[in-house]
């Protein structure tokens, strides 16, 4: 059964997701850093609902915001030509186990990718996290070679020094919970 989602409703949630992305102090790239050759396979095509978690309490939020199908195409890119997919065009690297790094075009503005992390389970579900470069250790972004710039960002230009800091990112939070910032479920054969 598709959940519908009334349209104010789905503007207000959205419009805090931006705010909560612009706040966030990602990581980014000028070029793409996962190649179409260096890229894997997490997803299974399929019908697919999103929905945001709040960073508060950890629960889902006025349930799916976005629904449609997921399908891997051309260059090792997702897509959906549903309306609106947060993720369009992603591409991810494993990290191992059920661990993936993911690249996400920005939608607007210049040229630009972000990274995250998310996690794919067995039954058709898939965590995301938007690691925020201020969490990372100090220490640890020194040693990397990281800064966050003015608006708090850490460009990154080489897909090993990404895979080195999210995997640093990992080991930190080892043991903890770590912000989902987002659900996607499969529904549906």
């Amino acid at each position: 059964m598709r959940t519908l989602v009334r349209r104010d409703t789905l503007m207000r949630i959205l419009a805090v997701i931006g705010l909560a992305l612009l706040a966030a102090g990602c990581f980014y790239s000028d070029e793409e850093l996962i190649s179409q050759r260096l890229a894997g396979e997490p997803l299974e095509d399929g019908y697919f609902v999103h929905a945001p978690v709040d960073p508060e309490n950890g629960v889902e939020w006025a349930g799916a915001t976005w629904e449609g199908e997921i399908r891997r195409g051309r260059g090792m890119r997702y897509y959906s030509r549903a309306d609106n997919f947060p993720h369009n065009n992603s591409r991810f690297r494993s990290m191992g186990g059920n661990v993936w790094l993911a690249q996400i075009p920005a939608r607007d503005g210049p040229r630009a990718f972000s990274y995250g992390l998310m996690w794919v389970y067995e039954d058709g579900v898939i965590a995301y996290h938007i690691p925020d470069c201020s969490e990372l250790a100090e220490a640890t972004r020194e040693e990397i070679g990281l800064a966050p710039d003015e608006e708090g960002l850490c460009k990154v230009d080489d897909l090993g020094v990404l895979e080195q800091t999210m995997s640093a990112y990992l080991i930190q939070f080892e043991g903890e919970d770590m912000r989902i910032d987002g659900i996607y479920r499969r529904v549906g054969d």
